[in-house]
């Protein structure tokens, strides 16, 4: 051991490696250099030992935690560069630089962003600079994402229900306001492709890609079903501060007896 090399930095290189699963980045952060690693690890086999016990600690924790590609706090970022945890798919675990066109949490915000926005996968793909193929081999690898990905779904679902909803209500009441939800710009039928493509997921009817036909439902569950979602849009309206609530109200109300009266 070198004089520049302390024991206190010795510790601090283990406990990053324990951490992280990566001899690069645990050096960097004890500041010890590679080739200081790399010498004691082929000339001292203790040293060795102890590397080996530290890094599969570190893949054992971090595949137990594996619910999202976002290292802990301490290691989101290092030197200025992003951090992710990588190697889920049977290669090494462990805490690495983030790689171009690799998923990161920052990509991931923006893609849930946008799949919340325009309920379309493949416009959300597009708006990160991913393929559809790598969404949904990521999907699949981390269970946090599928959530939030769930989630993002729901809420675009509904925000194009009520831009329709808002769209088909001018029919009843002219109101002159500015869109409070922002969507992608899309035609009737562009909304109303992907509502048909999502309703089986969002509302359990019909039948997901890949999937078996689920029970049909009855003309009264339909009727009802409808009935919730004006209600949930009248909710999501009254929130908002576009006028009167209750005359919001009251024009979805003669929606919904238009819809239930055929």
């Amino acid at each position: 051991m070198t004089r520049k090399t302390s024991p206190a930095r010795v510790e601090a290189f283990f406990r990053a490696l324990a951490e992280t699963g990566n001899q690069t980045i645990a050096a960097e952060r004890a500041r010890v250099s590679r080739s200081w690693v790399c010498l004691h690890q082929s000339a001292d086999p203790d040293f060795r030992a102890r590397m080996v016990t530290a890094i599969d600690a570190a893949k054992a924790r971090l595949r137990a935690q594996a619910t999202g590609v976002g290292p802990d706090a301490k290691w989101r970022a290092q030197d200025g560069e992003e951090l992710v945890v990588r190697g889920t798919n049977g290669r090494r675990t462990q805490i690495a630089r983030a790689r171009l066109k690799q998923w990161t949490p920052r990509v991931e915000a923006r893609f849930l962003k946008a799949l919340s926005a325009c309920c379309n996968v493949k416009a959300a793909c597009r708006a990160v600079g991913l393929s559809q193929a790598s969404a949904y081999n990521h999907y699949a690898r981390w269970s946090d994402f599928a959530k939030r990905w769930e989630a993002a779904l729901e809420e675009g679902y509904l925000r194009l229900e009520m831009a329709l909803f808002d769209h088909a209500g001018r029919a009843f009441e002219v109101r002159d306001y500015e869109p409070d939800i922002p969507i992608e710009p899309m035609t009737v039928d562009d909304a109303i492709r992907w509502l048909g493509l999502h309703q089986a997921r969002v509302h359990k009817i019909g039948k997901r890609p890949g999937r078996p036909w689920r029970i049909r439902r009855t003309a009264d569950e339909v009727f009802e079903s409808i009935a919730r979602k004006l209600d949930r849009v009248a909710q999501w309206q009254e929130r908002k501060e576009f006028g009167d609530p209750a005359a919001s109200r009251r024009t979805l109300d003669r929606g919904a007896k238009i819809v239930r009266d055929g």
